[in-house]
């Protein structure tokens, strides 16, 4: 028992629990986008116009949510403390088992609703080593993640051995690619590209890599005080979703295809980097007062894996009766991503009772 002398221990934050929030906020956000697909997208992949506005409002400020989650494995990870063996099975043994397991659900539930015929049940399983099905297509983020996993080892030695120099340089070139999806607007291909050769002069430092090296760069070098830091995020956060919705609503005027539309919803471009790195930013002020508090979101953030995995199941079953109760497309898109996060939420935690539940929910 303790003596009336002793004090009770100080609770003293974690300086990265800021990223459990982040993780959170980054998987509502996704779910937000997808509550938005229903109003824009048509048969076939069409363009429904009639609701875009409140789809952009929305939409163009959550697109910041893939590369969060990319820029929160690259200040974690980067570099990596062990051989490249064990940091591939413990990555991979809670990537990959929870992925395969719900990757079967997206071809099997669908079948068992009379969605789909048995033979296209089977044909999307058999394809789930190759690429997502119609059923699951958010899971290109798993495909991507895994590639990006894949690459940490890498990587990790040049970033433990590179100068602060060395590392903005590649940045920079990063940077200048995230112009390229408007060049190519005007010119298809670019910097030696042809449909001969797909890799052109920017290819290598391209796409979601920049977003990791980008997280470990703000661990490693970013400095700011807190005033700075809220002002300069805020800016760059505001500056990002002004480009975003602008070009979004002029793609809608023109736009014949979706791959158009959402020029500025690609998510290696550079106004959707300035959103990110502006709410990384932001989100890097949070601190904790209790442990309880710290602890509760550390929780929480281990189950969004498995409620990324998850989320469309629920939405899909969610839209039609919230839809049906508001008819108002600026509100049926915030109630019904927070009630899928809500009921996802639910489902994930469940789940994570069962024996081995690491390997359903991640």
């Amino acid at each position: 028992m303790p003596t009336s002398t002793e004090k009770p221990a100080t609770f003293k934050p974690s300086p990265t629990a800021y990223l459990n929030v982040l993780r959170i906020f980054a998987c509502l956000m996704v779910i937000t986008v997808h509550s938005g697909e229903f109003f824009y997208i048509g048969a076939g992949g069409s363009i429904v116009r009639e609701n875009h506005v409140w789809v952009n409002n929305y939409g163009s400020f959550m697109r910041a949510c893939v590369p969060l989650f990319v820029m929160i494995s690259g200040f974690l990870l980067l570099p990596i403390k062990e051989e490249p063996s064990i940091f591939y099975k413990r990555r991979f043994t809670r990537l990959l088992i929870p992925f395969i397991i719900w990757s079967a659900m997206y071809a099997i539930v669908p079948y068992l609703l009379g969605v789909n015929t048995l033979n296209q049940a089977v044909k999307n399983f058999a394809t789930i080593p190759i690429n997502f099905n119609d059923n699951d297509g958010h899971l290109w983020f798993v495909y991507m993640l895994i590639g990006i996993y894949l690459f940490i080892p890498v990587i990790s030695p040049w970033i433990q051995t590179a100068s602060k120099q060395f590392k903005q340089f590649f940045l920079l070139l990063w940077v200048i690619t995230l112009f390229f999806p408007y060049i190519k607007t005007v010119y298809p291909d670019i910097l030696g590209e042809g449909f001969w050769n797909k890799y052109q002069t920017g290819y290598y430092f391209s796409g979601y890599i920049g977003y990791l090296v980008l997280g470990h760069y703000i661990k490693e070098y970013v400095k700011l005080s807190k005033t700075s830091a809220f002002i300069t995020g805020l800016v760059m956060a505001i500056m990002g979703y002004i480009i975003t919705n602008l070009v979004f609503n002029y793609q809608m005027g023109v736009a014949k295809d979706l791959p158009h539309l959402e020029l500025s919803w690609s998510f290696p471009t550079i106004n959707v980097a300035l959103m990110a790195t502006g709410l990384f930013l932001i989100f890097r002020l949070i601190s904790f007062k209790s442990a309880s508090a710290e602890s509760f979101f550390a929780k929480f953030s281990a189950l969004t894996y498995g409620m990324y995995l998850a989320h469309i199941l629920i939405l899909n079953q969610l839209f039609v009766p919230i839809n049906n109760w508001l008819h108002n497309v600026a509100l049926v898109i915030p109630v019904l991503a927070i009630s899928t996060f809500i009921v996802t939420y639910v489902l994930i935690k469940m789940l994570a009772y069962l024996p081995g539940s690491k390997y359903i929910v991640g």
